[in-house]
């Protein structure tokens, strides 16, 4: 075999060679970005559901409050702890985003009015509406940065023994 011969094999080679290293190259920026758009996929049905049910959470936690407002004495404290499921015992907070100051307690008149004074004016109270206002949740997307920030949720519900038994007016209490 001629050196010519040999040369051009070689080179034959090399460029066969750089070929397919160019190819593993290219896979790779491929699996990359296809990857990347995959996992935002995945997250993406993830804090969906997640989303959803912070949205589920948050009207079980307004209509469970305003069902205790009826039984439970005028502007007692546990109201608004059971709409952000503040319980000792359960271990974990299901809600943990909701502050107190985003739950608001109202005690309605015949007309849906809110009452100024619920405790002086005691007989005029006809509904509870509880309602929960500003809560967000940051959704962990790769590369997003949002925030689900739902519209205010409410319950209100008809008014009924407040805590008020013929011989004495009974605390709400979680039960221990």
């Amino acid at each position: 075999m001629s050196a010519a011969a040999v040369m051009d094999d070689r080179c034959r080679r090399v460029r066969r060679g750089a070929g397919r290293a160019r190819q593993r190259g290219l896979s790779a920026v491929e699996f990359a970005v296809v990857g990347a758009a995959v996992f935002i996929l995945i997250f993406g049905v993830i804090e969906a559901a997640r989303a959803g049910f912070s949205r589920a959470m948050l009207e079980e936690g307004v209509r469970r409050a305003a069902r205790l407002g009826t039984v439970c004495p005028v502007n007692d404290p546990y109201v608004a702890d059971a709409a952000r499921f503040v319980e000792d015992d359960w271990g974990a907070r299901l809600m943990p985003g909701v502050r107190a100051a985003q739950i608001a307690v109202e005690y309605l008149d015949i007309d849906g009015a809110p009452i100024a004074n619920p405790q002086a004016d005691f007989t005029s109270i006809r509904f509870v509406r509880v309602s929960i206002t500003g809560y967000e949740l940051p959704l962990f997307l790769p590369f997003l940065d949002i925030t689900y920030a739902p519209d205010a949720v409410s319950s209100i519900q008809p008014a009924e023994s407040f805590g008020v038994s013929p011989t004495e007016i009974l605390p709400c209490l979680p039960s221990i």
